[in-house]
This record gives C-alpha cells, structure tokens and sequence, in this order.
C-alpha cells in the first residue's frame, strides 16, 4: 500500500476513534478528511457514520442527506436503512419510514433465504 493509502486509512482510524470518544465534531472533520483523500466507491459506511453523529445532535435533515448519499453508494446498506427509517420517524415521515422498514424486512428475507438454502455457495468449504 502506497504512502496516500496508508495516510487514508490513519485518518479513518482517528475519525472511528474519535466517534467512539464522543467528539463528535472531532470524527466529522476527520471524516471529511478521508472523503477528500479516497475514491467514493467504498465510502458507504463514512458517509453512514457521519449520518449517525448527526442524527445523535438531532440534525435530522443533514443526517438523511448523510443517509442518502451512503445509499447513493450501496443501495442496499441495510444499516443506512435502519437509520433513515429512523430519522424519517422523527420527521414524522412514517410513510417513508415504513417504506425502509419493508426494504429492510425484504432484504433480511432475501438473506435468510441463502442460508436456508442447502445448495447456495454459502455452505460450500
């Protein structure tokens, strides 16, 4: 891993650190840091964390923004989901809550499905 990777991810690791400390303002700018240093095909989670501080301070608009851009990247991030049904709740927005809440629901059952499933790969070593 080159220089500039290895810089990414030491941001990445303050940045969680940071969130796990509760400064928050702390991990958002050192998010925002590593969004400006990587490719955006992998920041789901980033944007998800960040989506998770704001919802936490209750800003809940910049928070389903955060929420939407992750979904943006991973349509189906499950976590993003569960969060946006969340903030959709505290807007009073239950149509689009349960909206998530079904789109999760079809999700884990898509899911569940593989496992019960004797042939699907996930049972082959």
């Amino acid at each position: 891993m080159d220089t500039h990777g290895k810089k990414a991810l030491r941001v990445l690791d303050a940045a969680t650190n940071a969130k796990r400390m509760g400064a928050n303002e702390k991990a958002i700018r050192l998010y925002r840091e590593y969004l400006d240093m990587v490719d955006p095909s992998f920041t789901h989670g980033v944007w998800n964390s960040m989506a998770e501080i704001l919802f936490e301070k209750k800003e809940y608009d910049n928070s389903l923004s955060h929420c939407n851009r992750a979904l943006e990247l991973m349509k189906d991030f499950i976590p993003a989901l569960e969060l946006r049904a969340k903030i959709h709740n505290a807007l009073g927005n239950t149509t689009a809550m349960e909206e998530d809440r079904n789109t999760i629901n079809k999700l884990n059952s898509i899911e569940q499905a593989k496992w019960d499933d004797p042939n699907h790969y996930y049972h082959y070593k």
